[in-house]
């Protein structure tokens, strides 16, 4: 997919399939001003000792050009919980200030894995993030925290006219573009069915999270991709109207 420059955020892309390609271009199109580099990881990835995980790690760096070392953060959007044992060595030798990981499917982040992760990275000094789902990411330390001002939990400002939506700005939207679409098909729609129309849309976009329930949050996660976008609408109106 290549790289976009800009004079903002630094950040690179690690990416498997369709899942990660579609939130890179979203961010693409969104923040022109950001350095963007999108290097792919290949799939069949299993579960490997160290020192094969090593290996594959050079593999992956032989990829990244050398001006994308030492950026700001970096995104992980693996498919396959193998390629998550790539993770804290690849984000130590890209150099990178922050790491973001979003677990929009149980099955390729289970929570055990993702505790060994965050053991890895905070023994690298790496500052890191792994929201559930991505949209639910509404702040961080240092580079994270930067990219949740633009990307993450929705946030919204609608104007009314009358009890109709006359226009949705998108404040922060959801990395895979969800958002957008969603404000886009709300204009012209009653006021009173704005929010239930905003979780119908958010998942027919289709949304990238997955059926899968989190156990420990007892939802699946396009449920609570949903219910974000729900509260977002309903928030919005709100201050639209005077109450807020």
């Amino acid at each position: 997919m290549g790289w976009v420059r800009g004079p903002g955020m630094e950040l690179v892309a690690f990416y498997q399939g369709w899942y990660g390609e579609r939130i890179i271009k979203h961010l693409q199109e969104q923040a022109p001003d950001w350095a963007i580099w999108a290097i792919k990881l290949r799939k069949g990835l299993p579960s490997l000792p160290d020192e094969e995980t090593d290996l594959l790690a050079q593999e992956v760096m032989k990829k990244l050009p050398r001006e994308a070392v030492g950026a700001d953060l970096a995104l992980f959007l693996h498919e396959e919980p193998g390629a998550s044992l790539l993770m804290p060595e690849v984000a130590r030798r890209a150099e990178v200030r922050a790491l973001i990981c979003p677990a929009d499917d149980y099955r390729v982040l289970p929570r055990g894995l993702e505790l060994q992760l965050s053991e890895e990275l905070m023994s690298v000094g790496l500052l890191f993030s792994f929201p559930r789902p991505f949209c639910s990411l509404s702040r961080g330390p240092g580079p994270i925290g930067d990219f949740a001002e633009r990307f993450g939990r929705p946030e919204l400002i609608v104007e009314l006219d009358g009890h109709e939506i006359r226009s949705v700005r998108v404040l922060r939207g959801a990395p895979c573009g969800s958002t957008h679409y969603m404000a886009r098909r709300l204009v012209g729609t009653r006021v009173e069915e704005a929010p239930s129309l905003a979780g119908l849309y958010v998942q027919t976009y289709p949304c990238l999270a997955s059926h899968v329930e989190d156990p420990v949050l007892g939802e699946d996660m396009i449920h609570l991709s949903a219910t974000l976008a729900k509260l977002a609408v309903e928030r919005a109106i709100l201050k639209a109207s005077g109450g807020g």
